[in-house]
């Protein structure tokens, strides 16, 4: 059964329909200016580590709004962690939130982090791909390895990025990502299903991995080439994170699966036109 202490789903229905407070609307619509530093690490290591993307200020009630949208998706669910399916008990994944919500909207739309990835690409304008969030159940297993771009119908994967922020301090005991630095090569694609079939490439080495842990409001931002997982939450709490994913503006669509016609993201789109959709919209 999915609960969130303090939290009760009256109570996140209310929180979702109100409007957000000035200063936090001042605050999405803020810059964070990055060091060349963190450009530089990002682009060698397709990953890098941000501290107060959020700063906390904002974050009680940024934390309450996505509590709120992933408990009014789950709550309803009686299931205990031992009787869901491997995959869900890595995590509860709730996605395309920002459709259903108007305060997660106000927070997946937010110029703060979408600046933080056009600097990070070297891009000119970043699209959204899709928002969700990512809370790991007290107990819950590994989140094994993998490649974003291998879920994704999309032909340049290389202009891909996924914030990854913090709700509340995540330390390695409690399923902080890890990454495996300088995989964000085209070359070093392989598709690894963590539905059903979980399993650690042969390109890679376990003792390469490296952990991430983060206080609550920062984030990692990582290449969708970048293999990644996450630790077992091996604490009583829940790990909450909420990512969001961007695309560089031009990036194209991938048809060369018939799956990939269904995605939300993408309906409409015929092999090779560039995503551009009610649901991708630039960002900056």
């Amino acid at each position: 059964m999915v609960q969130l202490k303090g939290l009760t789903l009256s109570e996140a229905n209310s929180i979702l329909e109100s409007s957000l407070d000035e200063p936090l609307k001042e605050f999405f619509n803020s810059q964070l200016k990055i060091p060349k530093s963190k450009i530089d690490y990002y682009t060698e290591n397709g990953f890098v580590k941000i501290e107060n993307v959020v700063t906390r200020d904002f974050l009680p009630e940024i934390r309450k709004i996505i509590q709120s949208s992933v408990l009014v998706r789950k709550g309803k669910d009686e299931r205990e962690l031992k009787d869901k399916s491997q995959y869900e008990q890595s995590f509860l994944q709730c996605g395309f939130l920002c459709w259903d919500y108007p305060a997660v909207k106000e927070y997946v739309f937010a110029k703060r982090f979408a600046g933080i990835v056009r600097d990070l690409l070297k891009a000119d304008h970043v699209r959204l791909w899709h928002d969700q969030a990512l809370f790991k159940e007290p107990g819950g297993r590994v989140t094994d390895a993998h490649q974003d771009c291998s879920y994704w119908p999309i032909n340049e994967p290389q202009f891909t990025l996924t914030m990854w922020l913090a709700l509340v301090d995540v330390p390695v005991e409690k399923g902080c990502l890890y990454f495996y630095p300088r995989t964000n090569n085209p070359e070093l694609r392989e598709y690894v299903d963590i539905f059903k079939n979980p399993h650690l490439p042969k390109s890679l080495k376990e003792s390469d991995k490296i952990f991430v842990p983060l206080k609550a409001g920062d984030a990692t931002f990582h290449s969708g080439l970048t293999f990644h997982g996450a630790g077992q939450n091996q604490t009583d709490q829940m790990r909450e994170a909420m990512t969001i994913i961007y695309l560089k503006d031009g990036t194209t669509f991938n048809a060369s699966d018939e799956r990939n016609k269904t995605h939300t993201s993408c309906v409409g789109l015929a092999n090779g036109e560039i995503i551009n959709t009610k649901f991708t919209p630039v960002l900056i």
